[in-house]
């Protein structure tokens, strides 16, 4: 009778249940946590992804700016250029 049993626990039947028990365990205790993480896991990417798009609209914004004060200088330069010609010719013309 002893034999049979433990042929019975160390054969397929045993197989069979400790395979079964292992799935119960796994979904019974393995697979919240996994969820959990998992969920904490998701909400970082996507607080990741949404403080990469306020970077970018952060660099779109500066490069705006940038492309405007480079304008406003060459516009600055050009008066600039003609007032030291300006006083240039004043300057030759007085030698």
């Amino acid at each position: 009778m002893m034999e049979q049993f433990v042929a019975l626990a160390t054969g397929p039947l045993g197989a069979l249940a400790l395979s079964v028990g292992i799935l119960w365990w796994l979904a019974n205790r393995v697979l919240p946590v996994l969820t959990k993480y998992f969920d904490g896991h998701n909400e970082k990417l996507g607080q990741l992804v949404s403080a990469l798009e306020k970077t970018v609209d952060a660099h779109e914004k500066d490069r705006e700016t940038f492309t405007q004060t480079i304008a406003g200088i060459t516009q600055r330069l050009d008066v600039v250029e003609g007032k030291v010609e300006f006083i240039c010719n004043k300057i030759v013309s007085q030698k």
